[in-house]
């Protein structure tokens, strides 16, 4: 989960920071579909408090990388991604 947790921030950076001029830019950079670079960039916006605790291997034992970006794109609020990822406290 990490390296989808950090490749969603880094290719988010990169397109709100002005360094690609869109989703197919970084696409053409790391050799890969822009829908799976648009699948993965929704990852960013997860709330915090699930990011860290998919970080620490936290979660449901059935949620994995494959799962999490079946269900993007997530919730806005946060309150409904915990509910949706079953990682209400």
């Amino acid at each position: 989960m990490g390296s989808l947790i950090s490749k969603a921030n880094d290719w988010l950076s990169r397109l709100t920071s002005g360094r690609y001029d869109g989703v197919q830019a970084i696409a053409t950079q790391e050799k890969m579909s822009s829908s799976y670079i648009t699948r993965v960039i929704y990852v960013a916006y997860l709330a915090p408090d699930i990011a860290l605790r998919l970080l620490k291997g936290d979660h449901p034992p059935g949620l994995n990388a494959k799962k999490l970006l079946s269900l993007v794109p997530l919730p806005e609020r946060w309150e409904d991604q915990r509910r949706l990822l079953d990682m209400q406290n």
